[in-house]
């Protein structure tokens, strides 16, 4: 044994991997945990700042390294948790969607875990500022009035203050605190808090930026009741890449989610309608689907399928004719996607 030993050079070890059917449906509970922990943490953190009390960011640093972990091993289990929009408290789990988003979006620029997980917790904060913005105001079911809106703006700032309170002051504090306070000032500065002088955008605030507006859009938010579609919020996007949003790091986005995000309602050559359960690395435009209404128009739960299947002549076996909005069709993605 010890001569095998003396041979070997390194020894790999990674995560036991788990041999046995069904593994999918364990990672996907082990990743709902994961999501629903850090809402709850989110919910705690605000809630505490909010009476006053000092917050310890030790905890959100260990909350974010698991959601690296898993992001690395499940990506598109996790990405498909931040799809489903069908939760009460808009601003915690928009806190947690932008996260898993923006160290999504990190890890294909090829960041380290290190950093990673450094953007996350920026990510995590970045709208910590809302909790000085009154309930019924950040919970109006109309418009917001030019009052409103003025309050509404200041969040970036206030959010820099409530970091700055925070225990634990470090590197990753400083960059919270600019992301918390860049989030909204768009890559050409035409957004908000208006500055005289500024160089340009902190990287990180650029990241979160692309994740914050992507989730906002495609969230039936109070003060938006519909939400929009994730392949017509991504149409807006891109509309707004260079002038709103880093033209490069938006091109990364895309890439990301897909042509057809995790969650899309399409309808099929086949006459099915599937929801786009994982994006294909390779082929954008032609993601894996779980079929939700057969050829009969009966209501399925399966199977999931390919885009890219085709048969014995070439021909691809499915195509998209076109996508549909599930809110109209009464579908609840969590009950498919969870």
């Amino acid at each position: 044994m010890s001569d095998i030993m003396e041979e070997s050079r390194s020894i790999g070890i990674d995560r036991l991997k788990k041999i046995k059917e069904g593994e999918e449906v364990d990672a996907r509970k082990i990743i709902k945990k994961t999501y629903f922990n850090a809402v709850s943490y989110s919910k705690g953190v605000m809630t505490k700042i909010k009476s006053g009390e000092k917050v310890n960011i030790k905890k959100s640093k260990r909350i974010v390294e698991t959601m690296v972990d898993q992001l690395l091993a499940e990506e598109q289990l996790l990405l498909s948790m931040t799809a489903i929009k069908d939760y009460d408290e808009y601003t915690y789990h928009h806190s947690v969607n932008v996260s898993i988003l923006s160290i999504a979006l990190g890890q294909r620029l090829g960041l380290s875990k290190k950093v990673l997980t450094e953007l996350g917790l920026t990510a995590l904060f970045h709208d910590i500022g809302k909790i000085e913005i009154p309930y019924e105001i950040l919970n109006k079911p109309t418009n917001f009035n030019d009052d409103e809106w003025r309050l509404i703006r200041k969040h970036p700032i206030w959010g820099v203050r409530s970091i700055l309170k925070l225990r634990g002051f470090d590197n990753t504090t400083i960059r919270s605190s600019i992301v918390a306070f860049e989030h909204h000032m768009n890559y050409d500065f035409s957004g908000y808090p208006r500055v005289k002088k500024y160089t340009e955008l902190d990287f990180y605030s650029r990241i979160v930026s692309l994740a914050d507006q992507y989730d906002a859009m495609t969230s039936a938010r109070v003060y938006s009741r519909i939400p929009m579609s994730p392949d017509k919020a991504l149409s807006i996007m891109m509309e707004r890449a260079g002038t709103q949003l880093d033209p490069v790091l938006f091109k990364f986005f895309i890439n990301m989610v897909g042509v057809f995000p995790i969650g899309t309602l399409m309808l099929l050559n086949t006459k099915e309608l599937g929801l786009v359960y994982e994006s294909d690395v390779v082929f954008m435009d032609r993601p894996r689907v779980l079929i939700i209404i057969d050829n009969q128009g009966n209501r399925v739960k399966g199977p999931v399928v390919s885009l890219t299947e085709k048969d014995e002549k070439g021909k691809y076996l499915r195509s998209v004719i076109k996508t549909l909005d599930p809110n109209k069709y009464k579908i609840n993605l969590a009950e498919y996607l969870l």
